[in-house]
């Protein structure tokens, strides 16, 4: 399996994911929203406890971005509304070859950091082809990029013969626009792209 460079070296994950962290700077404002959506307003009961995963989280500067601006976000809400803030628990995933030691340091920052509202931490080696989670116990999922570092093709992929990727751009190109298919309890959602 190809993983990126592991650790802090200079060509590490660590050193070169900018364009990672451009495209996660842009997802704050739908974490926010969602938030807010989860929170609800003055009138409406606010969560105890709350559980925020990451899928595909990889490691270095960017393993925290979505979930870090989902607990500042929860912050933001509490103070706006004066209510307590609930107990948030920060779940990190990512194939078991991920640079989890420099993960676990990360957590502890993200702890001491919000040292009053994160009170569980952890990392789920694993693909999120399986399950990670139990039932209903999460309740904000954020996942980036890690759609270019698929474990395996979707089986929709694999059963049609249509590679992911493509070396060759002219190839790639004469395909375009690229369909992809999503099935999720029972619904089919699709996607295209050109």
């Amino acid at each position: 399996m190809v993983h990126m460079n592991q650790g802090q070296g200079e060509t590490s994950y660590a050193h070169n994911s900018s364009i990672q962290n451009a495209q996660q700077n842009r997802m704050k404002p739908l974490i926010e929203a969602a938030i807010i959506d989860l929170c609800g307003s003055r009138s409406t009961l606010f969560p105890e406890k709350m559980l925020i995963a990451d899928l595909g989280c990889s490691y270095g500067p960017n393993a925290l971005a979505l979930v870090s601006t989902a607990v500042k976000a929860i912050i933001n809400h509490c103070l706006q509304f004066q209510q307590p803030p609930p107990e948030v628990c920060v779940l990190l995933n990512d194939l078991p070859d991920n640079d989890f030691n420099t993960v676990v340091k990360s957590l502890v920052t993200l702890r001491q950091n919000n040292n009053k509202l994160v009170v569980v931490t952890g990392v789920a080696p694993g693909s999120f082809y399986e399950r990670l989670y139990t039932s209903d116990s999460l309740h904000l999922v954020c996942s980036s990029n890690s759609l270019h570092w698929l474990s395996m093709a979707p089986e929709d992929l694999t059963m049609n013969q249509i590679p992911a990727y493509d070396m060759d751009e002219h190839a790639r190109r004469e395909r375009l626009p690229m369909r992809l298919m999503h099935v999720s309890s029972g619904k089919i959602s699709y996607f295209s792209w050109s």
